[in-house]
């Protein structure tokens, strides 16, 4: 099976850096990088990652409004929100947004793993099921 392929989405750029790192090490594929919501539409357009990572509060277009428009354009591709802020609402804001997930940065690292994991099985499931809608798992 091949590497899940990622894009990490986060103004900071250590941040993003530190991120990538990670993820490589932990066996993921990062297909690509942006720094504000924009450019993770543009990208996951042109890419069709299995999971967008993405930052909540960036400049240009939030992670909350570009996660809309990469289900739309991208049904299968998951994209779990990434927050400082631990918030019920932010968290609902996010589910109504079609986020598969709402993580808080302070989590462990291994929880981050689980739930790309858990988000990638979700789009394989997806594309392996061609009569099921791509937006409902």
């Amino acid at each position: 099976m091949s590497r899940p392929r990622l894009l990490v989405v986060d103004d900071h750029h250590m941040l993003r850096e530190a991120l990538v790192e990670l993820l490589v090490q932990a066996g993921f594929d990062v297909a690509g990088e942006a720094a504000d919501g924009a450019d993770a539409v543009a990208l996951a357009k042109q890419l069709d990652p299995d999971v967008v990572l993405m930052d909540l509060r960036m400049p240009v277009l939030s992670g909350l409004d570009a996660a809309p428009l990469i289900r739309e354009a991208c049904p299968a591709t998951q994209v779990v929100l990434l927050s400082a802020f631990e918030s019920p609402a932010l968290e609902q804001q996010a589910r109504e947004a079609g986020c598969f997930a709402y993580l808080v940065k302070g989590g462990t690292p291994g929880n981050l793993r689980q739930v790309l994991h858990q988000a990638v099985a979700c789009r394989r499931a997806l594309l392996a099921s061609p009569g099921s809608p791509a937006g409902d798992f």
